[in-house]
């Protein structure tokens, strides 16, 4: 039985361009690839906790809303994507070392949103739970105390046009 890299000589180039690049990418993701390993992480938790607020479950799947998951995807993908938009654009200037600082900072942000959307998704699927309702309003009031007043308004009129669009 034959390869098929010996019937088709240019598939050895083919693969030797495709494992370069591989590499390329994979050398150029390294230094941020825990950042996104947390960023998923944040996003599987709101994902599920979405899921229980919904009354989601094994046995009980009628409530699983499949546009609310694809927007959710589309949502993370921006993020990632303008995330690492932002970290090429800094390495084009030469500034790789701070391109990190960038994606690490765009992470926290992402995972602030993740971690207190499923909080809140928490406290509503289990009202008398206290404890998930104590850390719901720790991080929700008592981080925006801390930010920026420009980041304060930003943020509260995000919170404004979501509730009006929903």
């Amino acid at each position: 039985m034959e390869r098929i890299i010996d019937k088709m000589p240019f598939m050895g180039s083919l693969q030797t361009i495709l494992i370069s690049l591989f590499s390329m990418a994979a050398a150029y993701f390294d230094s941020t690839i825990t950042f996104m390993y947390a960023l998923f992480a944040a996003f599987a938790f709101n994902i599920l906790a979405g899921m229980r607020a919904d009354d989601v479950s094994l046995k009980n799947w009628r409530n699983f809303k499949k546009k609310k998951f694809k927007d959710s995807l589309v949502e993370l993908f921006i993020i990632v994507g303008i995330t690492y938009i932002l970290k090429m654009i800094m390495d084009l200037m030469a500034h790789n070392e701070k391109s990190v600082y960038a994606v690490q900072v765009l992470t926290w942000i992402a995972l602030y949103y993740y971690f207190r959307n499923g909080l809140r998704n928490l406290s509503n699927a289990y009202p008398n739970h206290l404890w998930i309702k104590a850390v719901y309003h720790l991080v929700s009031f008592q981080i925006i105390k801390l930010l920026p007043d420009s980041v304060k308004d930003a943020m509260n009129k995000a919170e404004e046009e979501k509730k009006d669009g929903v």
